[in-house]
């Protein structure tokens, strides 16, 4: 990585489980696997419309901060060990930054 991170050079991917048991697993695995640098997890309450009907649940937020040119493993990743048919799995650009954040994220990933 540069010495200055650019916009864009970042990112969080966000994703919901079902269990606290699937959360720490896929947190886990990205950590290990050198996917993220970082993993958070939030209870939430998600209301959503899923095949005509709309459902209410209990899950786990998780927040997970990676270089953005590693999308494409922390997604395969992901969808490998969720639970959900459906899992959602969306990357947001980090547009700024704490300098010496970014580079942690890129000196501790892969």
């Amino acid at each position: 990585m540069p010495d200055e991170l650019h916009a864009n050079t970042c990112a969080i991917v966000m994703t919901t489980c079902e269990s606290r048991a699937n959360a720490e697993a896929i947190g886990k695995a990205l950590v290990t696997q050198g996917l993220a640098a970082c993993v958070q997890m939030f209870p939430i309450d998600s209301i959503y419309k899923w095949r005509g009907a709309i459902e209410q649940a209990q899950e786990l937020m998780l927040f997970c901060k990676i270089k953005s040119e590693d999308y494409a493993a922390v997604e395969a990743a992901i969808r490998a060990l969720h639970t959900y048919e459906t899992p959602e799995i969306v990357e947001i650009a980090i547009e700024k930054g704490a300098p010496a954040y970014l580079q942690w994220i890129a000196s501790v990933t892969r």
